[in-house]
């Protein structure tokens, strides 16, 4: 068994005879996540007699672009289709300027990583990949597009986008905005924009990146609600991307180190046979734990979105037996 801290949450890694002792119990340190090694080889009613749940490691969010922005928009709920048009809104009555390019330029890039650089510092756990990844984006600079949000010179937010035609995909591989453009809503403008460049040029789905299924440790719940409303679904990373495939089977032990509510999204009922591309888009794959020590049936509407076979609230104490 080995026990390290990520990111300040405590997590016991143990092999499956480590897991039926439950070895962490004497070590006298408090753990908060227990994590089976060699999960994917453990039958399903296994783990669970364990108390540990499975999950895909990564999650990519994706849409398909629709026929028309009033067309994907009418799919959203009021307050996102309202949402939009306040975006809409903010830039128009600021006099912003918009702008999609089919390419990624250094001076773009660079001025992106100012504002990425500022919304990270304000993020609990916020890891500035993009800036680790600027070489790397301008060396494939063609097979990305930027959109960007301007006030005279100064850029108040922005997106960068793959694409990548093999999939039929525009996937946003990093946004950002100032505190005002976020409080306008304007990234909501800028992702309509993106998808508008996907339609223009025949993609048929727009990915909003990648993120693990454990929503409160480095990326929080609010990332959750803001993508599941804006009408994209979660699929098992390894449809697009093989190398982010693989999975976690986590024993909850503790919110000690998470916000409550935490949310966790399970392979549903297709672990072991990942469903196939692009078929997973259409939702119903996955299930939604909402982890908490004090369920109530608001809670779980403030989550339960489209997308999900199941979404059920749980506590550390559930997944125990």
């Amino acid at each position: 068994m080995e026990i390290a801290e990520q990111d300040h949450l405590v997590v016991a890694s143990v092999d499956l005879d480590e897991a039926g002792a439950r070895a962490w119990e004497g070590t006298g340190r408090p753990v908060d996540v227990v994590r089976l090694l060699d999960s994917a080889d453990v039958p399903q009613e296994v783990l669970s007699r364990l108390g540990f749940v499975a999950r895909p490691r990564w999650l990519n969010w994706c849409a398909p672009v629709a026929a028309s922005e009033e067309e994907f928009a009418a799919g959203l709920s009021g307050a996102e289709r309202r949402n939009i048009r306040l975006g809409r809104r903010f830039v128009a009555e600021n006099g912003l300027r918009l702008e999609v390019r089919p390419s990624l330029t250094a001076e773009f890039t660079d001025d992106f990583l100012v504002v990425y650089d500022r919304q990270i510092a304000d993020m609990p756990r916020g890891k500035n990949f993009a800036r680790r990844h600027r070489d790397r984006l301008l060396a494939a600079a063609d097979e990305h597009v930027s959109v960007g949000l301007w006030e005279g010179d100064s850029l108040l937010a922005g997106s960068i986008w793959w694409r990548r035609p093999a999939l039929s995909v525009l996937q946003m591989r990093f946004s950002a905005a100032s505190p005002g453009a976020r409080s306008g809503r304007a990234l909501r403008v800028l992702y309509a924009e993106a998808m508008a460049y996907a339609r223009e040029h025949a993609l048929t789905y727009v990915s909003l990146g990648n993120d693990p299924a454990l929503f409160g440790h480095v990326v929080q719940p609010g990332l959750f609600t803001f993508k599941n409303r804006m009408g994209f679904t979660p699929v098992p990373s390894e449809l697009l991307d093989p190398s982010l495939g693989g999975e976690f089977a986590d024993r909850i032990l503790s919110l000690r180190a998470l916000p409550d509510p935490s949310l966790l999204v399970t392979w549903g009922g297709h672990r072991g046979r990942p469903p196939a591309w692009p078929d997973a888009v259409r939702g119903g794959v996955h299930d939604l734990l909402v982890l908490t020590e004090d369920p109530h049936e608001d809670l779980l509407g403030r989550f339960r979105g489209s997308g999900f076979r199941e979404a059920r609230m749980v506590t550390p104490k559930d997944l125990a037996g």
